[in-house]
């Protein structure tokens, strides 16, 4: 959390985590989602195009943060039910290939780093994976004892791992939430086999959703998203951590930018959580209205036409990466 300095007067430089250089204010955000109270200040670096978010917390507070502010306390275990496999048209329409797990092949040895509510886990396994998740937010382990998932709870830390035990490493709207990057790639390299794979996946900052919606752009997130990388930046962390790129594409969900239109009509002011991502509170009768009009286009294929559009321009809001550990 800052304060509201600006960067001719005292305010100090801060080095980009990725490279070095100096990383200057850009922007102020809030957390106009869960109504986490402050403002923090949004910095990039003038040499990678990286930029990251100045709230610094410890291991210990992320953890806090996640367990009590994200909505998972009261999810349906009852509810729970991995995803199917989608292919053709159906999955290229709706953007489904932006998660990392989809770009898993069967019957490998897979590590799923922040597997969330351990939906990726179940659906590793019904294609045969040997399938291993660790989360954060300590709801996972209701969610794995109920269904038989094998998880830890905590931050990733490749000391619990074998090295050189698992094929694949994926990585799905995780890396941006992270203070150290590079210190997770170095450990995930450590757990990794030679020629193993690391999937991942983060929103797209330079993407046409960042320039167009600015600081309501929903992907800023604070201060859960701290990281936002360019294509320069992630392949230079990731080369330094002894990964070579194999492929990166942008694929957006369509889903997303639903999300995108309801959260403009919703924005909530600085402390305060959205009528729109926190459903119970109270939405106003044009909130409502706005919502239905927008429900109606998506349906019409108005969100999935514009993201398979910036998509196909390399613009789209999502990144995926393929990152191969070089053979020994």
């Amino acid at each position: 959390m800052t304060s509201n300095a600006s960067p001719n007067d005292s305010t100090p430089i801060r080095q980009c985590v990725v490279c070095g250089e100096a990383s200057l204010p850009e922007r102020r955000l809030h957390d106009d989602r869960y109504g986490f109270p402050g403002d923090f200040e949004l910095l990039r670096c003038h040499s990678c195009g990286h930029r990251s978010l100045d709230a610094r917390m410890s291991d210990e507070q992320i953890a806090d943060l996640y367990t009590r502010y994200y909505p998972r306390s009261s999810f349906d275990l009852d509810a729970w039910s991995p995803p199917e496999e989608s292919d053709g048209f159906d999955a290229w329409w709706h953007g489904r290939r932006a998660n990392a797990f989809r770009w898993v092949p069967r019957n490998v040895r897979v590590l799923d780093i922040g597997c969330g509510f351990g939906e990726s886990l179940g659906y590793h396994r019904a294609r045969g994976c040997d399938a291993h998740g660790v989360e954060a937010d300590a709801n996972i382990l209701r969610v794995a004892e109920r269904h038989g998932l094998q998880v830890r709870h905590g931050l990733f830390d490749a000391a619990h791992y074998a090295p050189a035990s698992f094929d694949v490493v994926t990585l799905d709207q995780v890396l941006e939430h992270v203070s150290e990057p590079g210190r997770v790639l170095r450990g995930i390299h450590q757990v990794l086999r030679p020629g193993g794979l690391l999937v991942l996946s983060t929103p797209n900052a330079d993407g046409w959703g960042a320039k167009l919606f600015g600081g309501r752009w929903i992907h800023w997130h604070a201060p859960y998203h701290l990281q936002f990388f360019s294509q320069d930046s992630m392949q230079r962390i990731a080369e330094e951590a002894g990964f070579s790129l194999e492929r990166h594409v942008t694929v957006s969900p369509a889903a997303w930018l639903g999300f995108q239109w309801g959260h403009l009509v919703t924005y909530p002011r600085s402390g305060e959580p959205s009528a729109y991502w926190l459903p119970r509170r109270n939405r106003t009768t044009g909130q409502r209205v706005a919502l239905r009009l927008l429900s109606y286009l998506d349906r019409l294929g108005a969100n999935a036409v514009l993201t398979r559009l910036t998509d196909s321009l390399r613009i789209g809001d999502n990144s995926v990466y393929l990152f191969r550990k070089q053979a020994e």
